[in-house]
C-alpha cells in the first residue's frame, strides 16, 4: 500500500484567503477552478462553513459532462451543506441553504419546510439579540433618540420581547428627564 504524502498545514487565514478568492470567481468558465479552490480549502479545514456554503450552491450551478456527474455533483453538495449545518451549530445561514436546495434540487417540500423554519426562527433570535445590544450601545454613547427610534422599530417586529424592552427602558426614561439648561453667567448691574 502506498503511503500518502502528509499534507502541509494550512492556517485559517491561509484557508479563509482561498475561500475569498473562490468567492470573487463568478464567471460561468471559472466554476471549475473555483470548486478546486474551495476543495483544497475543506480538505484543510472541513468544518470551514462559509466554504462550505459556497461549494454547495457551486455545486448546484456548476455544468456537468452528463447525468451521472451531475447527480455526484448534487450528492457532493448536499453533503456539504449538511455539513454546514453541523459545524455551524444549526446557523440560520446554514439551515436556510439547505432548505433550498432540498427544495429546488431534491423537490422534497417538507425537509425544505423544516430546515428553512428553523433557519428563520434563529434568524430572528439573531436580530432580536442584534438589536438589543445595538441598543444598549447606543445607550452608552448617549445617542439615545436613535436608541429609541431604533427601539421602536425593533418592538414592531418584536412586540412582546423583554430583552428589546429591557434594553429600551432607560433609554426612554432618559428622554422623558427635562434637560438641564445650561448654567447662564448671571449679568452685572451697572451701579453708577
Amino acid at each position: 500500500m502506498k503511503r500518502r504524502k502528509p499534507t502541509q498545514h494550512m492556517s485559517l487565514r491561509e484557508v479563509a484567503t482561498l475561500h475569498r478568492r473562490a468567492s470573487r470567481m463568478k464567471k460561468p468558465g471559472e466554476a471549475p477552478r473555483s470548486l478546486e479552490m474551495l476543495d483544497e480549502a475543506l480538505e484543510a479545514c472541513p468544518a470551514y462553513v462559509p466554504a462550505l456554503l459556497l461549494a454547495g450552491r457551486r455545486l448546484q450551478t456548476s455544468e456537468s459532462a452528463g447525468p451521472a456527474e451531475t447527480r455526484a455533483g448534487l450528492r457532493k453538495a448536499r453533503r456539504y451543506l449538511q455539513q454546514a449545518v453541523l459545524a455551524s451549530d444549526r446557523s440560520a445561514a446554514s439551515m436556510v441553504e439547505l432548505g433550498y436546495f432540498l427544495h429546488v434540487a431534491e423537490g422534497s417540500t417538507e425537509a425544505s419546510e423544516r430546515y428553512l423554519r428553523a433557519g428563520v426562527e434563529k434568524a430572528l433570535s439573531v436580530l432580536e439579540d442584534g438589536w438589543s445590544g445595538l441598543i444598549d450601545v447606543l445607550y452608552a454613547q448617549g445617542r439615545l433618540e436613535e436608541a429609541a427610534a431604533l427601539g421602536k422599530q425593533a418592538q414592531q417586529l418584536f412586540p412582546g420581547s423583554v430583552r428589546i424592552a429591557t434594553a429600551l427602558t432607560p433609554v426612554l426614561a432618559d428622554l422623558m428627564q427635562p434637560k438641564e439648561e445650561p448654567a447662564r453667567p448671571m449679568k452685572r448691574r451697572r451701579t453708577f
